[in-house]
């Protein structure tokens, strides 16, 4: 949607330029209105104008000077100039100074609505200029490190990419692996003395420690890495072709990720001063291993408290596994949490139900696991009503509080019956909380429009009236009532008009007056717009 500025010292041309213009179709959200060029450029400063269709002779600055101006500023923003005077060195003047159209007075609303058209068309093309597949490549290289990061930690959380989707992305980003590639995870996490260094000096520490392993890997292997959400180093490895003959076991790749894990170690001890530990996967097949080869290194990590000098673990292929499994989907992307946060209660529920099929079919007799959904779930449930303004018990009858309890659960059946009916109550109290909001803002639109129909409104006046931003009041009241706000303000400006016309016997320019219509040939232009017919023809018909 586009913000278009008018500009002319005469209101009645303002005013008619602004009447032409059919907003809806050619996408105008706003059109702002000036009286003089300290008022546009005082418009300008706040807000973003797409097009300023401006008068060309005003007293002090003219609208070339204004076109000049605006450009230095926003060489994005079309100019339409409007003159009275056919003269040959406004006209040249205007195509050097960069407009989009040279109008002459008065001008035909076809011309003007074509010229409109025209120059909000070169706006968009602009836009779309900017987001142009060179642009997007150009931004994408510039950004490459961190966009590799990023897929990277989706990856590793576990995230579910399609084969299409991700073989893409991999070749966008010159990553050199392909899917089922056999490839092994380093995990390097920061010791003596690194974890007292402040944060600017711990950052350049990281990216050195980067750069010697990467240093020691890449004459064995293909290297992807990145720093992963605890802060510890992560490196997806593809030994070389050279590096693995046909028939070599699996314990002579292990035993040369370790030998490499050391070197690693020495030469950070040597050069950088400092120890760090090292946790080594498993080979295993591209994307799928490395969401679980990176769970069992975070869980070496937790089980190896260090001294502070470095250690050096290998996954090995016979490790012993925990007895105790991960409830999967209660962390996998989208969180409950994520879904709440965002509002969508419907993917709310529908996670919720994986999460109790994954319940019943891998821990029906697990206690521990439902009370460690129970407890999830409840928090993130409380996050979303204390952000709200509500406790959690406020959504529960009084009746049944003393219930939400995990010992009141004595089945998983009761406890997803319960963990649902606590969502549903929130969902449908929030929901209709929000509704209610939204019918007392239009409430208070409407009357502030009703005490002020003798008047110009401006969205800027009505946002300010009940404390919002205009461009929120007007999407709001679009999206509530199916009808925008400067409809509205005609609409019930006419409709009272056309009382006024049938039962009293004021002249058209008086009824004009009353609505704050000052120019009477616009204010039967505007009335004809909504009615088909003058005021004049419409009182006739109406007479008794």
């Amino acid at each position: 949607m586009y913000e278009v500025l008018i500009v002319d010292d005469e209101r009645s041309v303002v005013e008619g330029v602004a009447a032409t213009l059919p907003c809806d179709e050619l996408k105008i959200s706003t059109i702002h209105k000036a009286f003089s060029v300290t008022d546009a450029l005082s418009i300008m400063r706040r807000s973003s104008i797409d097009l300023i269709i401006t008068d060309i002779r005003m007293p002090g600055i003219s609208g070339l000077e204004l076109m000049d101006k605006v450009h230095e500023t926003s060489p994005s923003t079309q100019c339409i100039l409007l003159t009275g005077y056919a003269e040959f060195e406004y006209a040249k003047r205007a195509i050097i100074g960069g407009a989009s159209d040279y109008l002459l007075k008065p001008v035909n609303d076809d011309d003007l609505i074509r010229a409109v058209d025209k120059a909000l068309g070169t706006v968009r093309r602009e836009w779309e200029a900017l987001i142009s597949r060179d642009h997007t490549l150009k931004t994408m290289r510039d950004n490459l490190p961190l966009l590799r990061r990023d897929l990277l930690l989706e990856l590793l959380q576990g995230h579910a990419l399609p084969r299409a989707a991700l073989d893409e992305r991999l070749s966008s980003l010159m990553i050199p692996l392909s899917q089922g590639d056999s490839v092994a995870l380093l995990l390097i996490r920061m010791e003596e003395p690194f974890v007292h260094y402040n944060y600017k000096d711990r950052t350049l520490l990281e990216y050195a420690v980067s750069n010697v392993a990467e240093e020691v890997l890449r004459d064995h292997c293909q290297v992807w890495l990145c720093k992963e959400t605890h802060g510890y180093l992560a490196f997806v490895v593809k030994r070389s072709v050279k590096e693995q003959p046909r028939g070599v076991p699996k314990s002579s790749a292990r035993e040369q990720l370790e030998r490499l894990g050391e070197l690693i170690q020495r030469q950070v001890q040597t050069y950088l001063k400092g120890a760090v530990s090292v946790v080594i996967g498993e080979e295993g097949p591209f994307p799928e291993h490395l969401a679980l080869t990176y769970s069992s290194a975070l869980t070496a990590f937790r089980k190896h408290i260090s001294s502070g000098k470095g250690y050096l673990v290998s996954l090995g292929e016979h490790q012993e596994r925990a007895s105790v499994q991960t409830l999967r989907q209660l962390y996998e992307p989208p969180t409950v949490q994520d879904l709440l946060e965002a509002g969508r209660w419907d993917a709310f529920e529908a996670k919720l139900s994986l999460i109790f099929k994954e319940l019943e079919q891998d821990f029906s007799d697990s206690a521990e696991h439902a009370f460690e959904t129970f407890c999830a779930v409840t928090g993130a449930l409380a996050f979303i009503a204390h952000k709200s303004g509500y406790g959690l018990f406020d959504f529960l009858p009084p009746s049944e509080r003393a219930s939400l309890t995990f010992e009141s659960f004595e089945t998983f059946g009761q406890l997803k019956e319960g963990l649902f009916r606590l969502s549903a109550l929130m969902r449908t109290s929030l929901e209709r909380e929000a509704a209610d909001g939204h019918s007392k803002l239009i409430y208070k639109v409407h009357r502030f429009i009703e005490e002020h129909l003798d008047k110009p409104i401006s969205l800027q006046m009505i946002g300010e009236y009940v404390h919002l931003h205009p461009v929120y009041v007007s999407q709001m009241y679009k999206s509530v009532t199916g009808e925008s706000l400067t409809d509205y303000m005609l609409r019930i400006r006419m409709e009272k008009s056309a009382y006024l016309l049938k039962t009293t016997n004021l002249k058209i320019y008086e009824i004009g007056n009353k609505f704050s219509y000052q120019n009477a040939p616009y204010f039967i232009k505007q009335f004809k717009k909504v009615y088909g017919k003058t005021p004049q023809e419409f009182r006739d018909e109406h007479s008794v």
